[in-house]
């Protein structure tokens, strides 16, 4: 707005809604432009210290977002695939009422509207008719490889642990290969959907359900190691401490005694203290890459004193 020669009246609105009048004078401006570039003069003007608001406001809402770095840089540690949550949503539980499943027609019963749990190569879908038991499912021709044959051996290999050292693991029965179901691939949704396309064949893995809440742990990196196990000791009682110290200790000897466990090593923990192993694919490459053998040097025994602290920082407070 112009009212004079003299002056031009400038309204502007910062972030804080606070309202600032800027008087110019334009004598000087007058005398030297002509008055046809006053005005546009005045427009840039205007732009200008918009701009320099819209950076002031961008620099102190950066400032008020920092305390949550700290939240992301947690959030890499603690890779949500990598916690158990199923995130069974309206649509799912509605499905329940509707359509219990079917436990013959595996592709009927599975919950396709869960939260995505998939790794590298399979995803587990949990059961509609049982919801303790589900289906880890992988494409048949992944990497081109004999995958049932692969499958037959991993879950031959669980029971032998099972039955030897009384380890935990979520194979329920022996896999099996099909072709795909059209029905499958129309109703996969999300990761899930991304995870698959369209595979010729799949291996259908007949699993146990992992507790909800529970964690995998893995050897490559200390900062997420002590992260995940901080994570989860904040939600265990003293006594499922003490649990799962025994537990750590035991899976030292067991991997003494099997070391092909040293693999691409991952183990679940739940909230009770209870260990589990899984993917046990992975032990049929044969010795362990120098790579995985040295990043599992330390890597459990670090974990166990970890959890010892843990204890006494407890016991201390009670």
């Amino acid at each position: 707005k112009v009212p004079s020669d003299d002056n031009i009246l400038i309204t502007i609105t910062e972030p804080k809604s606070h309202t600032t009048l800027l008087r110019l004078p334009l004598r000087i401006f007058l005398m030297t432009l002509p008055r046809s570039i006053a005005v546009p003069a005045a427009i840039i003007l205007v732009a200008a210290s918009a701009a320099c608001m819209v950076l002031t406001s961008l620099s102190a809402s950066t400032e008020s977002a920092s305390p949550n770095l700290d939240n992301r840089r947690q959030l890499k540690l603690m890779p949500q695939k990598e916690i158990i949550r199923y995130g069974l949503d309206p649509k799912t539980i509605e499905l329940r009422a509707t359509r219990p499943g079917d436990e013959g027609d595996w592709w009927k019963d599975i919950n396709y509207h869960q939260r995505g749990l998939c790794g590298g190569e399979k995803c587990f879908f949990i059961s509609m008719s049982n919801s303790s038991k589900g289906y880890l499912i992988g494409d048949g021709n992944f990497h081109k490889v004999p995958r049932l044959a692969e499958a037959v051996e991993a879950y031959t290999y669980a029971a032998e642990l099972g039955t030897e050292y009384n380890l935990r693991h979520f194979y329920a029965a022996p896999p099996y290969e099909m072709d795909t179901p059209r029905a499958f691939v129309r109703n996969l949704r999300g990761d899930y959907k991304k995870h698959f396309g369209k595979p010729k064949s799949l291996i259908i893995q007949p699993s146990s359900t992992a507790p909800e809440g529970s964690i995998i742990i893995r050897c490559y990196n200390d900062r997420v190691l002590y992260g995940r196990l901080m994570y989860i000791l904040e939600s265990m009682s003293v006594e499922s401490k003490q649990n799962l110290l025994g537990e750590l200790e035991r899976v030292i000897h067991v991997v003494e005694a099997q070391p092909v466990l040293i693999n691409d090593f991952q183990l679940m923990i739940d909230t009770n203290g209870r260990t589990y192993h899984l993917d046990l694919n992975r032990v049929k490459r044969g010795e362990a890459s120098r790579k995985d053998a040295k990043n599992f040097e330390g890597c459990l025994e670090g974990a166990v004193k970890y959890v010892e602290d843990s204890i006494k920082g407890t016991k201390s407070v009670s």
